[in-house]
């Protein structure tokens, strides 16, 4: 076992907000074992808000993914940690580079070459692990023991945002159960046709009338939502009143379920250990690396690398029979 008492860590972790998700258990963990521990964590500015109420990590360190990054490594340097654990996924550049400036004892991460080092750590499968059990190896490896219960995806809500919505659903959930539809994907082969979503909920209102629909999008996305309030008969809607990162949380955590393409949304459920129905394009590493980590869901792969492949019916039917596993 490694003692991290009084010791500097600093954590890299370069990706968006689903791998933020997935990788503050370890924060959790570091900090529960050894309080005295000081946790740095070096990420990219667009997972600020994600992060905003981590209590676990005792100095963020934000940058964007450009020449920015190399003068805040270079100011590192002087920092000298007792341990760099380099959690990110991929062979990059910028990884190498960062394990190459930044000054420390000891300096940990997968190894991405053929470069044999105790400290490079070979990295299992991606078409057969999923990433948080990749992160729990890589954490065992250099001597911090894990339990199952300690590897989970972790995300700290807003009280002031969690507060606001669980006000505004208050009255729905004293009668209905609420289930939240992601309507956001990020990149264009993860976006459902809006046709399908309102195909979607018709169907599953006649079959379960007491559900009450929750639409959720990012501020961009807001289009989509307008299109299905005009389709859809407002009385089975609940409004998305904030698009902000944590009141958006706040709403998947407040619902009963959700359906959402693979996205943060399906982390985000997953850590608050939410049931879900999650489309995923085809693309078979991906598929098993990023699938829930709630205890109840169904993850369906598309044929092809669209997630506009899959179709109604089979969302529909995974949906129903889950539910009604369920509830």
């Amino acid at each position: 076992m490694i003692n991290l008492s009084n010791k500097k860590v600093l954590i890299v972790r370069l990706g968006k907000i689903g791998d933020i998700i997935i990788s503050s258990f370890v924060f959790e963990v570091l900090k529960k074992r050894f309080p005295s521990i000081e946790i740095s964590l070096l990420t990219l500015e667009s997972n600020s808000e994600v992060l905003k109420y981590n209590r676990d990590i005792d100095h963020l360190i934000l940058s964007k993914k450009n020449l920015t990054l190399y003068f805040k490594l270079f100011s590192l340097r002087a920092k000298y940690y007792d341990l760099v654990i380099d959690l990110n996924d991929d062979p990059s550049s910028t990884s190498n580079i960062i394990r190459k400036i930044i000054k420390a004892y000891r300096i940990v991460g997968f190894n991405f070459s053929e470069k044999q080092s105790v400290d490079l750590i070979p990295q299992p499968p991606k078409d057969k692990t999923h990433i948080i059990d990749r992160i729990s190896f890589l954490l065992n490896r250099i001597g911090i023991e894990l339990s199952k219960s300690d590897i989970h995806p972790k995300l700290y809500l807003g009280d002031l945002e969690n507060c606001d919505v669980e006000k505004q659903l208050e009255t729905f959930k004293k009668r209905n159960k609420i289930v939240a539809l992601n309507l956001s994907a990020g990149a264009e082969i993860r976006y459902w046709k809006t046709e399908n979503w309102i195909e979607l909920i018709n169907r599953v209102h006649l079959e379960v009338p007491e559900i009450m629909f929750l639409p959720l999008s990012t501020h961009e996305d807001a289009h989509l939502r307008i299109k299905i309030y005009e389709k859809v008969n407002k009385k089975i809607l609940i409004n998305q009143n904030s698009k902000s990162f944590h009141y958006f949380a706040s709403y998947i955590y407040n619902s009963d379920f959700l359906v959402s393409p693979d996205t943060a949304a399906v982390h985000i459920a997953s850590a608050f250990n939410k049931p879900m129905v999650a489309i995923y394009p085809d693309y078979e590493w991906n598929f098993i690396s990023w699938k829930p980590l709630s205890d109840k869901f169904i993850a369906i792969k598309s044929k092809d690398n669209l997630i506009n492949s899959v179709s109604v019916d089979e969302v529909y039917n995974s949906f129903i029979d889950l539910y009604k596993q369920i509830f």
